[in-house]
């Protein structure tokens, strides 16, 4: 493997254990920090990403059942693409091809797609 790809990789890696770190640290009320949805001000329906900023923000603090209530789909969505991440670093390392059947292919972002878009009219019914 090249010996950029693995510094990426470990680059990626690290920005992603800082941000993790200064959630954690960072105990204040970031939801106040956020602006607010455009669409949800404008036209009163929430949005497809709505709900998905204090997801990720109950994520990283651990309260996951909390986290799921606020957009289920974000949740699972980040678990998915955190397995992925994790296979593709072994894979990547190890020179192995374990569990590619995970990596994302154009199938799955249509379906993606079309999951959220049921999903927010149904929330907004």
């Amino acid at each position: 493997m090249k010996k950029q790809v693995k510094q990426m990789l470990l680059l990626e890696l690290g920005i992603l254990f800082l941000v993790l770190i200064i959630f954690i640290i960072v105990k204040t009320k970031l939801i106040s920090l956020m602006p607010n949805c455009l669409i949800n001000t404008y036209f009163g329906i929430l949005c497809p990403s709505c709900g998905g900023t204090r997801c990720v923000i109950n994520l990283v603090q651990g309260n996951f059942v909390q986290s799921f209530l606020y957009h289920p789909i974000f949740f699972i969505t980040i678990w998915y693409l955190a397995l992925v991440n994790i296979v593709y670093v072994i894979n990547t390392f190890t020179n192995k091809k374990i569990l590619v059947f995970l990596y994302p292919k154009t199938k799955f972002w249509i379906i993606f797609v079309i999951v959220i878009l049921i999903f927010t009219v149904f929330r907004n019914i």
